[in-house]
């Protein structure tokens, strides 16, 4: 499915001859190979294309990255959940009407970094550099995980890197179902397998290419059933009408498949987005109602929802959660520090209903 979307593979002449590359043309046979000396060859052709940011979705580019391992970038005034990330890929083959990248990576194409010797080297100095640290790292910042894993192999390469490493957890997060490189491998501990989920109502009209939330579930318990544990990231949580019923029915799905003893964590993020990125989506997706709402420009610059209805969100979805003793797996990304102070005025003694302190912070 995957590779039926690429048009065309680019090769930075770095890489052309290496054996990472001959590896993924090989998969890609039939499809035109370019050597160029660089990306921008590449974003100029994709400068005269009516839509860049889909056009760069069907073209891919193997090249070498100069580095991978970054704190992620959390919004100033939020509070921050010490996430790190892995950049093996850049760009995305999914096409969410509400994804940043559209803005952030307009006019990149695919981008998968070959030289692994070098992202070895740097992981290898990050685990000694945060050695005695419990951090969680995740590679689904500037791409899904696995949605060009068939391509890549990454999933079960970066397993076998952080096998034996308890103290850093790996989060592998997906709109996908493409679990079988990792289902046939014995299970790592310290990898936690990632889905975002929205109502059916909105993955079909605003996630274009991702899996149905169904097959995103049966994925989730094939994964547990194979012994891995799991997250799952309700962000953006999108408010519409019937958004509440739609909302609790996943919530209710969710957890009667999962058990909450397999689930690591839960986030929860409303809608927020630049005002540049408005101009980009109603382009690009001129028939989505998720940006007909009334929003305020909030303290970073970012469109959201009214405070009061965000509380009245994340209020209705720790109460969902609380039916399964879940409320305790619960963080919020990229959300301020008004909205955790109310939620932290409401712990009882003695018990959480957030994952804050955040337990992979020390």
């Amino acid at each position: 499915m995957i590779i039926d979307w690429i048009k065309k593979v680019y090769l930075e002449r770095k890489v052309a001859n290496s054996k990472e590359a001959k590896r993924i043309l090989e998969k890609l046979k039939g499809i035109q190979a370019e050597v160029v000396e660089g990306v921008e060859t590449i974003k100029e052709e994709l400068r005269f294309s009516a839509d860049p940011v889909g056009e760069g979705k069907q073209i891919l580019y193997l090249a070498e990255q100069k580095s991978f391992i970054r704190p992620c970038p959390c919004t100033p005034g939020c509070v921050g959940c010490g996430y790190w990330t892995i950049d093996l890929d850049l760009n995305c083959p999914l096409d969410c009407s509400y994804c940043i990248l559209q803005r952030y990576l307009e006019g990149q194409p695919l981008t998968i970094a070959l030289n692994r010797d070098d992202f070895k080297r740097e992981l290898e100095a990050f685990f000694s550099q945060k050695k005695g640290k419990f951090l969680r790292i995740g590679t689904g910042e500037l791409a899904d995980s696995l949605a060009l894993d068939a391509l890549t192999e990454n999933s079960v390469y970066l397993a076998e890197v952080f096998r034996g490493k308890p103290e850093f957890l790996l989060e592998l997060k997906t709109k996908t179902s493409l679990l079988e490189s990792l289902l046939g491998i014995e299970p790592v501990p310290n990898i936690i397998l990632a889905w975002s989920l929205n109502p059916p109502a909105i993955i079909q009209s605003e996630e274009k290419r991702t899996a149905p939330l169904e097959e995103r579930l049966r994925a989730a318990v094939k994964a547990v059933a194979s012994g891995y544990r799991v997250a799952f990231h309700f962000d953006p949580i999108v408010h519409y009408p019937g958004w509440q019923s739609d909302y609790q029915k996943v919530i209710d799905t969710l957890l009667k498949s999962v058990p909450s003893e397999a689930i690591a964590w839960i986030s929860l993020g409303t809608l927020r987005f630049h005002p540049n990125l408005l101009t980009i989506a109603r382009r690009r997706f001129p028939l989505s109602p998720i940006y007909d709402h009334e929003f305020v420009i909030s303290w970073d610059g970012k469109f959201r929802y009214p405070r009061p209805l965000r509380l009245k969100i994340y209020e209705d979805f720790i109460d969902w959660l609380a039916e399964y003793k879940a409320e305790n797996k619960v963080y919020f990304c990229m959300e301020s520090t008004q909205i955790w102070k109310a939620f932290l005025k409401k712990i009882k003694r003695g018990k959480r209903v957030s994952a804050f302190p955040f337990p992979w912070q020390t």
